[in-house]
Protein backbone atom coordinates (compact mmCIF):
# COMPACT_ATOMS: atom_id res chain seq x y z
CA UNK A 1 0.00 0.00 0.00
CA UNK A 2 1.20 3.71 -0.82
CA UNK A 3 2.02 5.81 2.01
CA UNK A 4 -0.18 8.34 0.63
CA UNK A 5 -3.19 6.19 1.05
CA UNK A 6 -2.97 6.43 4.73
CA UNK A 7 -3.42 10.28 4.92
CA UNK A 8 -6.57 12.04 5.87
CA UNK A 9 -8.52 14.31 3.44
CA UNK A 10 -6.95 17.76 4.09
CA UNK A 11 -10.09 19.37 4.79
CA UNK A 12 -10.91 17.22 7.84
CA UNK A 13 -7.37 18.04 9.78
CA UNK A 14 -7.00 18.98 13.56
CA UNK A 15 -3.33 20.27 13.69
CA UNK A 16 -3.83 22.38 17.26
CA UNK A 17 -1.57 25.15 17.82
CA UNK A 18 1.91 25.00 16.66
CA UNK A 19 5.33 25.67 19.95
CA UNK A 20 5.25 29.38 18.45
CA UNK A 21 1.48 30.47 18.69
CA UNK A 22 1.60 28.91 22.41
CA UNK A 23 4.54 30.75 23.17
CA UNK A 24 3.37 33.97 22.24
CA UNK A 25 0.17 33.31 23.73
CA UNK A 26 2.09 33.09 27.16
CA UNK A 27 3.98 35.37 26.78
CA UNK A 28 1.12 38.15 26.48
CA UNK A 29 -1.21 36.97 29.41
CA UNK A 30 2.30 37.13 31.32
CA UNK A 31 3.06 40.88 30.13
CA UNK A 32 -0.81 41.99 31.30
CA UNK A 33 -0.07 40.37 34.27
CA UNK A 34 2.58 41.76 35.47
CA UNK A 35 1.16 45.44 34.09
CA UNK A 36 -2.05 44.54 36.17
CA UNK A 37 -0.40 42.81 39.34
CA UNK A 38 0.90 45.85 41.05
CA UNK A 39 -2.41 47.33 40.75
CA UNK A 40 -4.02 44.50 41.85
CA UNK A 41 -2.10 43.94 45.02
CA UNK A 42 -2.13 47.79 46.21
CA UNK A 43 -6.23 47.88 46.16
CA UNK A 44 -5.53 45.15 48.26
CA UNK A 45 -3.38 46.54 50.46
CA UNK A 46 -5.56 49.85 50.19
CA UNK A 47 -8.92 48.27 51.39
CA UNK A 48 -6.70 46.05 53.81
CA UNK A 49 -5.46 49.62 55.15
CA UNK A 50 -8.87 51.20 55.14
CA UNK A 51 -10.96 48.42 56.67
CA UNK A 52 -7.84 48.68 59.63
CA UNK A 53 -8.18 51.73 59.66
CA UNK A 54 -11.88 52.20 60.28
CA UNK A 55 -12.07 49.08 62.92
CA UNK A 56 -9.59 51.06 64.73
CA UNK A 57 -11.33 54.06 65.32
CA UNK A 58 -14.59 52.06 66.32
CA UNK A 59 -12.61 50.25 68.87
CA UNK A 60 -11.14 53.62 69.90
CA UNK A 61 -14.47 55.47 70.15
CA UNK A 62 -15.78 52.29 72.52
CA UNK A 63 -12.65 52.58 74.61
CA UNK A 64 -13.06 56.07 75.18
CA UNK A 65 -16.51 55.50 76.41
CA UNK A 66 -15.95 52.81 78.62
CA UNK A 67 -13.62 55.21 80.37
CA UNK A 68 -16.42 57.71 80.40
CA UNK A 69 -19.10 55.29 82.21
CA UNK A 70 -16.83 54.62 85.21
CA UNK A 71 -17.32 56.75 88.26
CA UNK A 72 -14.10 59.22 88.36
CA UNK A 73 -13.24 57.85 91.86
CA UNK A 74 -14.84 55.60 94.88
CA UNK A 75 -13.65 54.95 98.30
CA UNK A 76 -12.46 51.15 98.76
CA UNK A 77 -14.49 51.31 102.10
CA UNK A 78 -17.57 52.21 100.19
CA UNK A 79 -17.91 48.57 98.59
CA UNK A 80 -17.07 46.39 95.74
CA UNK A 81 -17.59 49.45 93.56
CA UNK A 82 -14.94 49.77 90.33
CA UNK A 83 -13.82 53.17 89.28
CA UNK A 84 -11.93 54.81 86.52
CA UNK A 85 -8.49 54.47 88.63
CA UNK A 86 -9.24 51.22 89.71
CA UNK A 87 -8.85 49.69 86.16
CA UNK A 88 -6.69 52.41 84.67
CA UNK A 89 -4.34 54.21 87.44
CA UNK A 90 -3.97 51.17 89.63
CA UNK A 91 -0.72 51.85 91.99
CA UNK A 92 2.92 52.97 91.10
CA UNK A 93 4.47 49.47 89.70
CA UNK A 94 6.57 50.21 87.07
CA UNK A 95 5.66 47.53 83.39
CA UNK A 96 7.09 44.28 83.44
CA UNK A 97 8.70 45.39 79.89
CA UNK A 98 9.40 47.92 77.59
CA UNK A 99 7.24 48.16 74.90
CA UNK A 100 9.03 47.72 71.10
CA UNK A 101 7.04 50.61 69.06
CA UNK A 102 8.56 50.34 66.03
CA UNK A 103 10.92 48.66 63.94
CA UNK A 104 12.20 50.75 61.29
CA UNK A 105 9.10 51.64 59.45
CA UNK A 106 6.44 49.27 60.94
CA UNK A 107 4.83 50.00 63.73
CA UNK A 108 4.99 46.86 66.83
CA UNK A 109 2.06 46.13 68.66
CA UNK A 110 2.72 45.31 72.54
CA UNK A 111 3.66 41.43 72.70
CA UNK A 112 1.73 40.79 75.76
CA UNK A 113 -0.96 42.24 78.07
CA UNK A 114 0.25 44.43 81.11
CA UNK A 115 0.11 47.57 83.17
CA UNK A 116 2.64 49.89 84.57
CA UNK A 117 3.77 53.20 85.91
CA UNK A 118 5.33 54.87 83.23
CA UNK A 119 7.87 57.84 85.11
CA UNK A 120 11.02 57.79 82.53
CA UNK A 121 11.63 57.87 78.72
CA UNK A 122 10.37 54.30 78.28
CA UNK A 123 7.86 55.55 76.03
CA UNK A 124 5.84 55.44 72.80
CA UNK A 125 5.23 58.11 69.84
CA UNK A 126 1.32 57.86 70.54
CA UNK A 127 1.91 58.13 74.34
CA UNK A 128 1.92 61.62 76.23
CA UNK A 129 5.45 62.99 75.34
CA UNK A 130 6.42 64.42 78.95
CA UNK A 131 4.82 63.48 82.70
CA UNK A 132 4.21 59.95 84.15
CA UNK A 133 1.58 58.11 83.44
CA UNK A 134 -0.14 54.59 83.65
CA UNK A 135 -0.05 52.35 80.80
CA UNK A 136 -2.95 49.14 80.19
CA UNK A 137 -2.32 46.96 77.32
CA UNK A 138 -5.45 45.36 76.52
CA UNK A 139 -5.78 42.21 74.07
CA UNK A 140 -8.11 39.72 73.15
CA UNK A 141 -7.64 37.62 76.12
CA UNK A 142 -7.92 40.40 78.64
CA UNK A 143 -5.88 40.15 81.76
CA UNK A 144 -7.39 38.55 84.65
CA UNK A 145 -4.53 39.39 87.09
CA UNK A 146 -5.49 42.92 86.76
CA UNK A 147 -9.10 42.44 87.03
CA UNK A 148 -9.63 43.14 83.13
CA UNK A 149 -11.90 40.66 80.72
CA UNK A 150 -11.46 39.31 77.70
CA UNK A 151 -13.28 41.04 74.98
CA UNK A 152 -13.62 39.13 71.57
CA UNK A 153 -13.88 42.91 69.84
CA UNK A 154 -10.45 42.95 70.11
CA UNK A 155 -9.49 39.91 67.93
CA UNK A 156 -6.71 41.62 65.77
CA UNK A 157 -6.21 44.62 67.18
CA UNK A 158 -4.25 45.85 70.78
CA UNK A 159 -5.71 48.55 72.89
CA UNK A 160 -2.88 50.62 74.68
CA UNK A 161 -4.68 53.03 77.53
CA UNK A 162 -2.51 55.70 79.12
CA UNK A 163 -3.91 57.54 81.79
CA UNK A 164 -2.11 61.08 83.23
CA UNK A 165 -3.25 62.96 86.15
CA UNK A 166 -3.81 66.55 84.93
CA UNK A 167 -3.08 70.31 86.80
CA UNK A 168 -5.64 73.00 86.52
CA UNK A 169 -3.36 75.18 84.30
CA UNK A 170 -4.04 76.41 81.18
CA UNK A 171 -3.44 73.92 78.97
CA UNK A 172 -3.63 71.63 81.95
CA UNK A 173 0.23 70.23 83.04
CA UNK A 174 1.09 66.16 83.48
CA UNK A 175 1.45 65.91 87.46
CA UNK A 176 2.93 62.98 89.67
CA UNK A 177 0.98 60.74 91.97
CA UNK A 178 0.47 60.83 95.55
CA UNK A 179 3.97 58.93 97.25
CA UNK A 180 2.57 55.30 97.75
CA UNK A 181 -0.72 55.86 95.49
CA UNK A 182 -2.44 52.87 94.93
CA UNK A 183 -6.27 52.60 94.66
CA UNK A 184 -6.60 49.28 97.17
CA UNK A 185 -5.32 50.89 100.20
CA UNK A 186 -7.26 53.63 102.16
CA UNK A 187 -5.33 56.83 102.51
CA UNK A 188 -3.41 56.41 99.65
CA UNK A 189 -6.02 55.95 97.08
CA UNK A 190 -6.90 59.45 96.43
CA UNK A 191 -5.77 60.78 92.70
CA UNK A 192 -3.72 63.33 92.37
CA UNK A 193 -6.15 65.75 90.83
CA UNK A 194 -9.51 66.30 89.60
CA UNK A 195 -9.15 65.75 86.11
CA UNK A 196 -7.17 63.34 84.13
CA UNK A 197 -5.84 62.99 80.50
CA UNK A 198 -6.86 59.55 78.88
CA UNK A 199 -4.97 58.47 75.71
CA UNK A 200 -6.43 55.81 73.52
CA UNK A 201 -4.38 53.82 71.01
CA UNK A 202 -5.72 51.08 68.69
CA UNK A 203 -2.94 48.79 66.66
CA UNK A 204 -2.79 46.18 64.32
CA UNK A 205 -2.27 42.91 66.39
CA UNK A 206 0.85 42.60 63.82
CA UNK A 207 3.86 44.64 62.41
CA UNK A 208 2.11 46.81 60.30
CA UNK A 209 3.37 50.37 58.18
CA UNK A 210 -0.15 51.75 58.55
CA UNK A 211 0.20 54.49 61.81
CA UNK A 212 -2.13 53.18 64.68
CA UNK A 213 -5.27 55.27 65.24
CA UNK A 214 -4.58 56.97 68.54
CA UNK A 215 -7.42 59.48 70.11
CA UNK A 216 -7.33 62.05 73.47
CA UNK A 217 -9.55 63.26 75.89
CA UNK A 218 -9.67 64.72 79.43
CA UNK A 219 -12.36 63.47 82.18
CA UNK A 220 -12.96 65.41 85.43
CA UNK A 221 -14.63 65.01 88.61
CA UNK A 222 -17.99 65.14 89.05
CA UNK A 223 -19.26 66.21 92.56
CA UNK A 224 -22.64 65.08 92.62
CA UNK A 225 -24.74 66.34 95.06
CA UNK A 226 -28.27 65.90 95.85
CA UNK A 227 -31.40 68.08 93.93
CA UNK A 228 -33.40 69.81 97.27
CA UNK A 229 -36.35 70.98 95.13
CA UNK A 230 -37.23 71.00 91.50
CA UNK A 231 -39.92 71.09 89.07
CA UNK A 232 -39.98 70.89 85.06
CA UNK A 233 -42.57 71.03 82.45
CA UNK A 234 -42.22 69.72 78.90
CA UNK A 235 -44.50 70.16 76.03
CA UNK A 236 -44.34 69.85 72.63
CA UNK A 237 -47.47 70.19 70.61
CA UNK A 238 -47.37 68.66 67.15
CA UNK A 239 -44.33 66.68 65.64
CA UNK A 240 -43.79 65.78 61.98
CA UNK A 241 -41.28 64.14 60.04
CA UNK A 242 -40.59 62.27 57.04
CA UNK A 243 -37.95 60.79 54.34
CA UNK A 244 -36.88 62.46 50.97
CA UNK A 245 -34.65 60.73 48.98
CA UNK A 246 -31.03 60.20 50.41
CA UNK A 247 -27.27 59.63 48.66
CA UNK A 248 -28.36 56.15 48.52
CA UNK A 249 -31.30 53.81 48.15
CA UNK A 250 -30.82 52.59 51.94
CA UNK A 251 -30.09 56.45 53.77
CA UNK A 252 -33.03 59.43 53.64
CA UNK A 253 -32.70 62.77 54.43
CA UNK A 254 -34.82 63.43 57.16
CA UNK A 255 -36.81 66.56 57.41
CA UNK A 256 -38.90 67.33 60.77
CA UNK A 257 -41.08 69.61 62.16
CA UNK A 258 -42.20 70.92 65.42
CA UNK A 259 -44.22 73.44 67.11
CA UNK A 260 -45.32 74.78 70.73
CA UNK A 261 -42.21 73.52 72.23
CA UNK A 262 -41.70 74.40 75.65
CA UNK A 263 -39.09 73.06 78.34
CA UNK A 264 -38.66 74.73 81.52
CA UNK A 265 -36.45 73.85 84.87
CA UNK A 266 -35.91 75.35 88.14
CA UNK A 267 -34.03 73.33 90.66
CA UNK A 268 -32.38 74.06 94.09
CA UNK A 269 -28.79 71.68 94.11
CA UNK A 270 -26.08 73.66 95.22
CA UNK A 271 -27.72 77.00 94.19
CA UNK A 272 -30.62 78.28 91.82
CA UNK A 273 -30.81 77.62 88.49
CA UNK A 274 -33.68 78.47 85.65
CA UNK A 275 -33.48 76.66 82.25
CA UNK A 276 -35.65 77.80 79.35
CA UNK A 277 -36.12 76.94 75.92
CA UNK A 278 -39.19 76.94 73.67
CA UNK A 279 -40.04 77.42 69.58
CA UNK A 280 -43.24 78.58 68.33
CA UNK A 281 -42.19 76.49 65.32
CA UNK A 282 -38.74 74.69 64.12
CA UNK A 283 -37.72 72.60 61.30
CA UNK A 284 -34.42 71.26 60.41
CA UNK A 285 -33.01 68.67 57.98
CA UNK A 286 -30.53 65.85 57.50
CA UNK A 287 -28.63 68.20 55.12
CA UNK A 288 -27.94 71.07 57.31
CA UNK A 289 -30.95 73.20 57.04
CA UNK A 290 -32.67 74.91 60.49
CA UNK A 291 -35.12 77.33 60.28
CA UNK A 292 -38.23 78.77 62.57
CA UNK A 293 -39.66 81.18 64.08
CA UNK A 294 -40.91 82.59 68.15
CA UNK A 295 -37.68 80.72 69.57
CA UNK A 296 -35.26 81.52 72.97
CA UNK A 297 -33.00 79.18 75.24
CA UNK A 298 -31.50 80.59 78.16
CA UNK A 299 -30.51 79.75 80.95
CA UNK A 300 -30.11 81.85 84.72
CA UNK A 301 -28.89 83.30 86.88
CA UNK A 302 -28.74 86.33 85.70
CA UNK A 303 -32.84 86.76 86.00
CA UNK A 304 -32.99 88.56 82.58
CA UNK A 305 -35.79 87.91 79.89
CA UNK A 306 -34.57 85.96 76.79
CA UNK A 307 -33.75 87.03 73.44
CA UNK A 308 -36.70 85.33 71.01
CA UNK A 309 -36.40 85.27 67.24
CA UNK A 310 -37.85 87.03 64.88
CA UNK A 311 -41.92 85.96 64.99
CA UNK A 312 -41.88 86.15 60.91
CA UNK A 313 -43.18 83.98 58.58
CA UNK A 314 -40.80 81.50 56.74
CA UNK A 315 -39.61 78.41 54.69
CA UNK A 316 -37.06 75.53 55.70
CA UNK A 317 -35.20 75.57 52.09
CA UNK A 318 -35.90 77.35 48.85
CA UNK A 319 -38.19 74.34 47.90
CA UNK A 320 -40.67 76.51 49.87
CA UNK A 321 -44.02 75.20 50.69
CA UNK A 322 -43.15 72.18 48.91
CA UNK A 323 -41.09 71.10 51.57
CA UNK A 324 -41.63 72.95 55.05
CA UNK A 325 -43.11 76.19 55.49
CA UNK A 326 -44.99 78.43 58.01
CA UNK A 327 -46.61 81.25 59.46
CA UNK A 328 -45.70 83.94 61.76
CA UNK A 329 -44.93 82.59 65.65
CA UNK A 330 -46.54 84.42 68.73
CA UNK A 331 -46.09 84.48 72.73
CA UNK A 332 -47.07 85.71 76.16
CA UNK A 333 -45.03 88.50 77.55
CA UNK A 334 -43.36 87.85 80.42
CA UNK A 335 -40.91 85.26 80.20
CA UNK A 336 -38.27 86.25 82.97
CA UNK A 337 -37.14 83.33 85.45
CA UNK A 338 -36.62 84.76 88.95
CA UNK A 339 -33.63 82.73 90.84
CA UNK A 340 -33.66 84.44 94.40
CA UNK A 341 -34.00 83.20 97.68
CA UNK A 342 -33.18 79.38 96.37
CA UNK A 343 -36.87 79.52 95.28
CA UNK A 344 -36.03 79.01 91.14
CA UNK A 345 -39.04 78.82 88.95
CA UNK A 346 -40.60 80.65 86.01
CA UNK A 347 -44.10 81.47 85.23
CA UNK A 348 -47.17 80.71 87.30
CA UNK A 349 -50.85 80.27 87.83
CA UNK A 350 -51.28 83.42 87.50
CA UNK A 351 -48.58 84.40 85.00
CA UNK A 352 -48.84 80.97 82.47
CA UNK A 353 -46.32 80.98 80.02
CA UNK A 354 -47.11 80.10 76.50
CA UNK A 355 -45.52 80.16 73.05
CA UNK A 356 -47.43 79.75 69.52
CA UNK A 357 -47.81 79.39 65.98
CA UNK A 358 -50.52 82.09 65.01
CA UNK A 359 -53.27 82.58 62.02
CA UNK A 360 -51.30 84.33 59.44
CA UNK A 361 -53.60 87.16 58.40
CA UNK A 362 -52.63 87.50 54.63
CA UNK A 363 -52.47 84.62 52.01
CA UNK A 364 -54.13 81.35 51.63
CA UNK A 365 -54.54 81.49 55.88
CA UNK A 366 -51.92 78.49 56.09
CA UNK A 367 -50.27 77.93 59.53
CA UNK A 368 -47.92 75.72 58.47
CA UNK A 369 -47.48 73.42 55.53
CA UNK A 370 -45.33 70.03 55.15
CA UNK A 371 -44.91 67.93 51.93
CA UNK A 372 -42.16 66.22 50.24
CA UNK A 373 -40.22 68.64 48.44
CA UNK A 374 -40.08 69.42 44.89
CA UNK A 375 -41.08 67.27 41.87
CA UNK A 376 -41.56 64.13 44.55
CA UNK A 377 -42.54 60.91 42.65
CA UNK A 378 -45.85 59.81 44.71
CA UNK A 379 -47.31 56.66 44.38
CA UNK A 380 -49.86 57.25 41.80
CA UNK A 381 -52.46 54.65 43.49
CA UNK A 382 -52.46 57.11 46.90
CA UNK A 383 -54.10 60.06 44.99
CA UNK A 384 -51.82 62.42 46.63
CA UNK A 385 -49.93 65.80 45.99
CA UNK A 386 -48.12 68.16 48.87
CA UNK A 387 -48.78 69.36 51.04
CA UNK A 388 -49.07 65.94 53.25
CA UNK A 389 -49.73 67.85 56.14
CA UNK A 390 -51.40 71.33 56.56
CA UNK A 391 -53.16 73.94 58.87
CA UNK A 392 -55.56 76.11 57.55
CA UNK A 393 -58.69 75.34 59.79
CA UNK A 394 -59.96 76.67 62.91
CA UNK A 395 -58.32 78.83 65.97
CA UNK A 396 -57.82 79.06 69.43
CA UNK A 397 -56.02 82.00 72.11
CA UNK A 398 -53.94 82.16 75.21
CA UNK A 399 -55.05 81.56 78.46
CA UNK A 400 -54.01 78.36 80.63
CA UNK A 401 -56.23 77.92 83.71
CA UNK A 402 -54.91 78.35 87.31
CA UNK A 403 -55.69 74.52 87.45
CA UNK A 404 -53.19 73.95 84.69
CA UNK A 405 -56.57 73.39 82.05
CA UNK A 406 -56.67 74.85 78.39
CA UNK A 407 -59.84 75.00 76.16
CA UNK A 408 -60.06 75.57 72.24
CA UNK A 409 -62.02 79.03 73.20
CA UNK A 410 -60.84 82.48 71.41
CA UNK A 411 -58.71 82.97 68.32
CA UNK A 412 -55.84 83.82 66.82
CA UNK A 413 -53.76 80.70 67.08
CA UNK A 414 -53.31 77.22 65.51
CA UNK A 415 -50.26 75.68 67.87
CA UNK A 416 -49.26 76.31 71.34
CA UNK A 417 -47.69 74.93 74.00
CA UNK A 418 -46.98 76.41 77.69
CA UNK A 419 -47.17 75.62 81.55
CA UNK A 420 -44.65 76.95 84.20
CA UNK A 421 -42.39 75.53 86.88
CA UNK A 422 -42.05 77.26 90.04
CA UNK A 423 -40.87 76.45 93.57
CA UNK A 424 -42.16 78.06 96.99
CA UNK A 425 -41.14 77.94 100.41
CA UNK A 426 -43.34 74.80 100.98
CA UNK A 427 -43.00 72.74 97.77
CA UNK A 428 -42.70 72.49 93.82
CA UNK A 429 -45.25 73.04 91.21
CA UNK A 430 -45.31 72.82 87.21
CA UNK A 431 -47.86 72.33 84.47
CA UNK A 432 -47.26 71.60 80.94
CA UNK A 433 -49.86 72.13 78.31
CA UNK A 434 -50.57 71.58 74.61
CA UNK A 435 -53.45 72.23 72.08
CA UNK A 436 -53.26 72.25 68.11
CA UNK A 437 -56.09 73.37 65.91
CA UNK A 438 -57.42 71.29 63.02
CA UNK A 439 -54.38 69.35 61.74
CA UNK A 440 -55.40 68.27 57.86
CA UNK A 441 -53.02 64.73 56.93
CA UNK A 442 -52.68 63.60 53.40
CA UNK A 443 -55.15 65.90 51.64
CA UNK A 444 -55.77 64.18 48.48
CA UNK A 445 -54.58 66.46 45.56
CA UNK A 446 -54.25 70.31 45.97
CA UNK A 447 -56.54 72.01 48.32
CA UNK A 448 -58.43 68.40 48.51
CA UNK A 449 -60.16 66.99 51.50
CA UNK A 450 -57.88 65.33 53.83
CA UNK A 451 -58.17 61.50 54.56
CA UNK A 452 -57.49 62.24 58.42
CA UNK A 453 -58.19 65.23 60.54
CA UNK A 454 -56.82 65.81 64.44
CA UNK A 455 -57.55 68.30 66.48
CA UNK A 456 -56.05 68.42 69.98
CA UNK A 457 -58.28 70.55 71.64
CA UNK A 458 -56.22 70.27 75.09
CA UNK A 459 -53.76 68.24 76.81
CA UNK A 460 -51.91 69.38 80.13
CA UNK A 461 -49.96 67.35 82.89
CA UNK A 462 -49.64 68.82 86.31
CA UNK A 463 -47.43 67.55 89.32
CA UNK A 464 -47.35 69.80 92.72
CA UNK A 465 -45.21 68.92 95.79
CA UNK A 466 -47.08 71.06 98.45
CA UNK A 467 -46.43 69.51 102.41
CA UNK A 468 -47.38 66.07 102.39
CA UNK A 469 -49.66 66.58 99.62
CA UNK A 470 -48.83 65.03 96.34
CA UNK A 471 -50.96 65.73 92.98
CA UNK A 472 -50.15 64.60 89.23
CA UNK A 473 -52.95 64.53 86.63
CA UNK A 474 -53.13 64.10 83.25
CA UNK A 475 -55.83 65.32 81.11
CA UNK A 476 -56.41 65.75 76.91
CA UNK A 477 -59.07 66.10 74.66
CA UNK A 478 -58.31 64.51 71.31
CA UNK A 479 -60.90 64.79 67.76
CA UNK A 480 -60.17 62.74 65.25
CA UNK A 481 -61.91 61.65 61.97
CA UNK A 482 -61.41 60.16 58.39
CA UNK A 483 -62.98 60.71 54.93
CA UNK A 484 -65.28 58.02 54.12
CA UNK A 485 -65.31 59.19 50.38
CA UNK A 486 -68.31 61.62 50.46
CA UNK A 487 -68.37 63.45 53.69
CA UNK A 488 -66.04 62.71 57.10
CA UNK A 489 -67.09 59.78 60.09
CA UNK A 490 -65.66 60.12 63.30
CA UNK A 491 -63.11 57.78 64.50
CA UNK A 492 -64.97 55.80 67.42
CA UNK A 493 -66.58 57.62 69.13
CA UNK A 494 -64.66 61.17 67.63
CA UNK A 495 -63.22 62.48 70.95
CA UNK A 496 -60.61 60.82 73.18
CA UNK A 497 -59.60 61.90 76.93
CA UNK A 498 -57.46 60.61 79.54
CA UNK A 499 -60.14 58.53 81.26
CA UNK A 500 -61.15 56.45 78.64
CA UNK A 501 -59.20 53.26 77.78
CA UNK A 502 -60.30 52.21 74.24
CA UNK A 503 -57.71 51.54 71.27
CA UNK A 504 -58.22 53.25 67.91
CA UNK A 505 -59.69 50.67 65.38
CA UNK A 506 -57.70 49.46 62.64
CA UNK A 507 -57.31 51.14 59.83
CA UNK A 508 -58.13 48.30 57.66
CA UNK A 509 -61.62 48.34 59.17
CA UNK A 510 -62.88 51.84 58.18
CA UNK A 511 -63.55 52.24 54.49
CA UNK A 512 -62.95 55.38 51.95
CA UNK A 513 -65.11 55.12 49.57
CA UNK A 514 -64.56 51.38 49.18
CA UNK A 515 -60.79 51.56 49.77
CA UNK A 516 -59.57 50.51 53.35
CA UNK A 517 -57.98 53.31 55.26
CA UNK A 518 -54.89 51.06 55.44
CA UNK A 519 -53.89 52.22 51.96
CA UNK A 520 -52.68 55.24 53.32
CA UNK A 521 -52.45 54.75 57.40
CA UNK A 522 -50.03 52.28 58.25
CA UNK A 523 -50.77 52.70 62.24
CA UNK A 524 -52.14 54.63 64.68
CA UNK A 525 -52.67 54.84 68.43
CA UNK A 526 -53.96 57.11 71.06
CA UNK A 527 -53.32 57.59 74.94
CA UNK A 528 -54.78 55.97 77.36
CA UNK A 529 -55.46 54.64 80.72
CA UNK A 530 -53.36 51.33 80.26
CA UNK A 531 -51.25 52.21 78.13
CA UNK A 532 -49.43 55.68 77.38
CA UNK A 533 -50.47 57.74 80.77
CA UNK A 534 -47.66 57.44 83.45
CA UNK A 535 -48.93 59.07 86.82
CA UNK A 536 -46.26 58.75 90.00
CA UNK A 537 -46.98 60.32 93.33
CA UNK A 538 -44.95 58.56 95.88
CA UNK A 539 -42.50 60.06 99.01
CA UNK A 540 -42.06 63.96 97.76
CA UNK A 541 -42.08 63.86 94.17
CA UNK A 542 -44.32 63.52 91.48
CA UNK A 543 -44.32 62.59 88.27
CA UNK A 544 -46.39 62.73 84.95
CA UNK A 545 -45.69 61.61 81.52
CA UNK A 546 -47.43 61.61 78.10
CA UNK A 547 -45.32 60.85 75.27
CA UNK A 548 -47.92 61.64 72.31
CA UNK A 549 -51.64 61.50 72.97
CA UNK A 550 -51.70 60.55 69.26
CA UNK A 551 -49.09 58.76 66.93
CA UNK A 552 -49.97 58.40 63.23
CA UNK A 553 -47.39 56.90 60.91
CA UNK A 554 -48.32 56.51 56.95
CA UNK A 555 -47.58 54.07 54.55
CA UNK A 556 -44.45 54.77 52.46
CA UNK A 557 -45.65 57.60 49.92
CA UNK A 558 -43.19 57.62 47.06
CA UNK A 559 -41.45 56.30 45.18
CA UNK A 560 -36.84 55.13 45.30
CA UNK A 561 -35.65 57.64 42.59
CA UNK A 562 -31.59 57.84 42.25
CA UNK A 563 -29.28 60.84 43.26
CA UNK A 564 -30.17 62.64 39.48
CA UNK A 565 -34.02 62.16 40.09
CA UNK A 566 -34.51 59.15 37.95
CA UNK A 567 -37.21 56.19 39.24
CA UNK A 568 -35.75 53.03 40.41
CA UNK A 569 -36.87 50.35 38.26
CA UNK A 570 -37.03 46.72 39.68
CA UNK A 571 -36.55 43.48 37.45
CA UNK A 572 -39.79 43.84 36.16
CA UNK A 573 -39.80 47.30 35.14
CA UNK A 574 -41.88 48.38 37.71
CA UNK A 575 -40.94 51.33 40.00
CA UNK A 576 -39.76 50.59 43.22
CA UNK A 577 -41.52 51.79 46.12
CA UNK A 578 -39.40 54.06 48.56
CA UNK A 579 -39.91 51.95 52.14
CA UNK A 580 -38.45 55.21 54.24
CA UNK A 581 -41.10 57.57 52.53
CA UNK A 582 -43.60 57.48 55.71
CA UNK A 583 -45.11 60.50 57.11
CA UNK A 584 -44.63 60.31 61.01
CA UNK A 585 -46.90 62.47 62.89
CA UNK A 586 -47.50 63.06 66.99
CA UNK A 587 -50.01 65.12 68.47
CA UNK A 588 -49.97 66.05 72.16
CA UNK A 589 -46.82 65.61 74.27
CA UNK A 590 -47.05 66.62 77.80
CA UNK A 591 -45.24 65.86 80.82
CA UNK A 592 -43.95 67.38 84.18
CA UNK A 593 -42.26 66.25 87.56
CA UNK A 594 -41.79 68.00 91.17
CA UNK A 595 -39.95 67.10 93.81
CA UNK A 596 -39.02 68.48 97.29
CA UNK A 597 -36.41 66.73 99.99
CA UNK A 598 -35.35 69.86 101.84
Amino acid sequence: MSPRADRQPTGHRDEGFSLVEVVVAIGIVVTLMVAVLPQLISGIRANDVARTGSQGKTLAASELERLRNLPFQVQPNAGQYVDLFDRYFQDLTAPGATPACKDGDRWVPPAKESTGYVSGSARCSYEPASGPFYRVVRRVGGYAAKGIAADPDLAGFVVVVNTQFLDAQTPPQPKSPVTGYDTKTVGKDQPASGQVGLTVTVLADRPSTTRPVTTYTQVSRSYQTTTRVRATSDSVAMEASTMLPGPSETEGNAVAVSSGLVHLDASLVAGSRVEVSAAGVTSSAATGENGGATRTALTAPPDSAPTWSSNSGGQLTAAGCELVCWGGGDRTATWTPTTTDGLPGIGSPTTPLEVALKTPSTGEGYALRMGAGTGALFRPGLGLSNPLLRLRSADFGFGIGAGCSVTDSGNGLRIAGGGWARTTATGAQACSTARTAEIAVLPRGSGGDPLVKVKLAGAAARCEVAGTTLTATASFDLRLQYWNGSSYSNVGSGTFTAAGDSPLPDPSTLSVGGTPLSTWIESWSVARVSSGITKVASGRSTRVSVPAVLNLVTVPLRHQVDTDGTPVLDDDGDKVVDPLSTLSLTVGSVGCTAEDRR
